[in-house]
């Protein structure tokens, strides 16, 4: 390489190239040289490479002349093209594929011997159930299944429903049937001879029906508050400790100027008129 300190020939006169020009191309010429070389080599190697493989790619080419037309054609095809773009607008989906594709053949490289392994242990099972299944009652169910899939949905959204309440509820029902046992008991005896009533007396379920529909009704009537008091102060008479002063016949006919006494007994009259009106029908 040229030193720096080196003067130029004169074989560059009359060129393009300025003096500076050459120094600086000289300099940097001489800064690379060790890659220069390098590079030298490796053309020479590059260059005595073609020169081994050039007669082998030429029989290749020879050789497979027919398919490599073959695939230019299919190459330059508008399908092929069309694939080509469609391939690469979905480069980043395609990769995902490849490596959901890679897990999968992972997963199935280990689940193949289990599932070999679990048929081969369950043949008389597996046998039993294709059987099952390609009954005719079986496809029918299935069918039907099929067509009240929305009914059967509902249905078990309800009884989710109804178990979450259920275990809700039971455990106080438990402590309300443990704490009213002997209620619970007696009401039981009641119910009891109720049926026992019942199937003595003979009735028809809807005749039974109307009259504990009367009763109540009587009852609600009877369940007036005013009613209730006007007959609680009247068995007052009854209960109190110190018993009413003895009446006679005079003394009913005084008590008939009472203005209480006269409402008692217009509202006890009427009484018996309504009653003796019903009899009368």
């Amino acid at each position: 390489m040229a030193q720096k300190d080196q003067p130029v020939d004169g074989d560059f006169d009359g060129t393009a190239f300025e003096s500076a020009e050459i120094n600086e191309l000289a300099r940097t010429l001489e800064e690379h040289d060790e890659e220069l070389a390098e590079l030298l080599e490796l053309l020479v190697v590059v260059q005595e490479l073609s020169e081994d493989l050039a007669p082998e790619l030429r029989e290749a080419a020879h050789d497979s002349r027919e398919p490599i037309a073959e695939l230019r054609m299919a190459l330059e095809s508008e399908d092929t093209l069309v694939l080509i773009q469609r391939v690469g607008e979905n480069a980043d989906m395609l990769v995902e594929l490849l490596e959901k594709l890679e897990v999968a053949d992972d997963l199935v490289s280990d689940l193949v011997p289990e599932l070999q392994t679990i048929v081969r242990e369950n043949r008389e099972t597996i046998a039993r159930l294709r059987v099952a299944v390609e009954r005719e009652e079986t496809l029918v169910l299935l069918e039907r299944l099929g067509e009240n899939t929305d009914t059967i949905i509902e249905l078990l959204e309800l009884l989710d429903v109804t178990y979450d309440l259920a275990e809700n509820l039971i455990p106080e029902a438990v402590n309300v049937a443990r704490e009213n046992r002997k209620p619970i008991a007696e009401l039981r005896m009641m119910v009891a001879g109720f049926c026992s009533t019942y199937s003595e007396a003979n009735l028809e379920p809807h005749q039974l029906g109307q009259n504990l529909g009367n009763m109540l009704v009587l009852g609600s009537k009877l369940g007036d508050q005013e009613l209730i008091d006007t007959v609680e102060s009247g068995l007052g008479a009854f209960t109190e400790e110190e018993p009413p002063e003895k009446v006679g016949v005079l003394g009913m006919l005084g008590a008939l100027r009472d203005d209480d006494v006269k409402q008692g007994l217009g509202v006890l009259i009427e009484f018996l008129r309504r009653m003796g009106a019903s009899k009368s029908k």
